[in-house]
């Protein structure tokens, strides 16, 4: 039996306490970002004490969880919408389930609805379905991207997503689930980037079952997802998709509402069909920021309607980006282009609303490292989404009127509008210079 020599013995050691330094290091940043998340709950705490205005969406939230919490999931869609009827994919119907539950057993049984209207506990626990998930966000993208950026610079993301003023808003103050697809779409393409198809495929699943505003970057990673792992593993990674929407969807088996739920798309397609429902993109300049609403059907150009040339448009921009999209990116360069894509989506697409721009922030964020201009534009999409929502709330816009006057209001409405069409300008031009640049830098290196 041989004994190691002093010199093994030292260099055993050695190892030993780089590992242990090493550990020690990754614990006090994961500390860290427990404490960043301490720091976005105690934000979140103070803002669900602000009142909320009683035609926000939080009152429809309120029927929706009534719906679900007397009904159950399986009966979220089988009555008149808001009352009786929800507009969300059935993955968000669970978190509102479980705020009914709470509420049934905390406040109300019965679940009298004017009686909830007027609960400020029960619009807490509605906004806790957006919120919970926003605050998860930030230890998952911290953990996603230190499998390539440095833990400094990942915390300081983690704390740009974190206690970003728009997503505060947008979670805390109206309550929106933006979060939930947002992240589970931000998880799905870090996995495909890791060659791991059928993991993403359960992403991309419970994403398209949870909100529609997901089913926009659907294109792009079909197309991704072929190049990148060829027919059959794309096939597997659709599988799981789909058996991830089942698994959601197994209520509306059992009890024998799948009919319902297939109303749903048409329950979408219903709800405000307008050219731009306060979203501050180039339908709210084309239509002049009108007092009422246009409705998308309404002709634009001769026989072209509003709703028609959007989607051309739309088409334009994911084709733009599919070109500029190097399938085999890696390091955030696929969240790149996804968060071009959602950004030009919502630029384009008719019925957008004020909040529809979030999932670009969790997506910018996971690229930040790759680019500077990155950095720019998650600065600009906070400013502009969270002057938008500002700008519309029904709280608030009334106050603006009050001090600004209407015709200021407006200015300041189509200001930041025109900043949004700058900035998909600009990102257009980056994206088109900068594009599939990780495919030229691997032939460069084969050559």
């Amino acid at each position: 039996m041989s004994r190691a020599l002093p010199a093994e013995l030292a260099l055993d050691s050695e190892v030993a306490r780089e590992v242990r330094k090493r550990r020690l290091a990754e614990a006090g940043w994961w500390l860290a970002v427990a404490g960043l998340v301490a720091v976005a709950t105690l934000a979140c705490i103070v803002i669900l004490e602000l009142p909320t205005h009683p035609a926000s969406d939080v009152s429809h939230y309120k029927y929706w969880t009534r719906q679900v919490a007397t009904a159950g999931v399986s009966g979220a869609y089988s009555g008149t919408y808001p009352e009786t009827s929800a507009i969300y994919p059935p993955l968000t119907m669970y978190g509102y389930r479980a705020a009914g539950w709470l509420y049934r057993r905390l406040v109300d049984p019965t679940f009298d609805m004017q009686v909830a209207l007027g609960s400020h506990l029960l619009t807490v626990l509605t906004k806790l379905v957006a919120v919970v998930p926003l605050l998860l966000g930030i230890p998952i993208l911290y953990g996603l991207l230190t499998s390539y950026a440095r833990p400094a610079v990942a915390f300081g993301i983690a704390a740009m997503y974190g206690l970003n003023p728009a997503g505060l808003f947008d979670s805390a103050y109206w309550g929106q689930p933006d979060a939930v697809h947002a992240i589970l779409l931000v998880v799905a393409i870090w996995l495909i980037e890791k060659d791991r198809p059928l993991a993403a495929g359960i992403f991309v699943g419970l994403a398209a079952a949870t909100k529609p505003q997901a089913w926009a970057l659907f294109p792009f990673l079909a197309y991704v997802c072929l190049r990148r792992f060829g027919f059959a593993r794309s096939v597997g990674l659709g599988a799981t998709a789909g058996l991830a929407v089942l698994v959601v969807c197994l209520p509306y088996f059992m009890y024998g509402t799948f009919g319902e739920l297939l109303r749903l798309p048409r329950l979408i397609a219903d709800t405000m069909p307008v050219a731009s429902a306060n979203a501050h993109n180039i339908w709210w300049l084309a239509t002049g920021a009108a007092e009422a609403f246009v409705p998308d059907a309404e002709p634009l150009l001769g026989p072209v309607t509003y709703r028609q040339a959007a989607f051309g448009l739309a088409l334009g921009v994911m084709a733009f980006g599919i070109w500029r999209t190097d399938p085999w990116a890696t390091r955030g360069g696929l969240a790149a282009v996804a968060a071009y894509l959602a950004f030009g989506w919502f630029m384009v697409t008719t019925r957008a609303h004020e909040n529809h721009s979030f999932m670009v922030l969790p997506l910018l964020a996971i690229a930040l490292p790759r680019s500077g201009f990155l950095v720019a534009a998650f600065g600009v999409v906070t400013f502009t989404l969270f002057a938008n929502m500002v700008l519309h709330d029904y709280g608030l816009a009334t106050r603006w009127i009050e001090l600004l006057g209407p015709a200021t209001w407006a200015r300041l409405q189509f200001a930041n509008a025109s900043v949004n069409v700058v900035l998909l300008v600009a990102w257009t031009l980056w994206l088109g210079r900068n594009g599939r640049a990780s495919e030229r830098a691997s032939v460069a290196r084969a050559a």
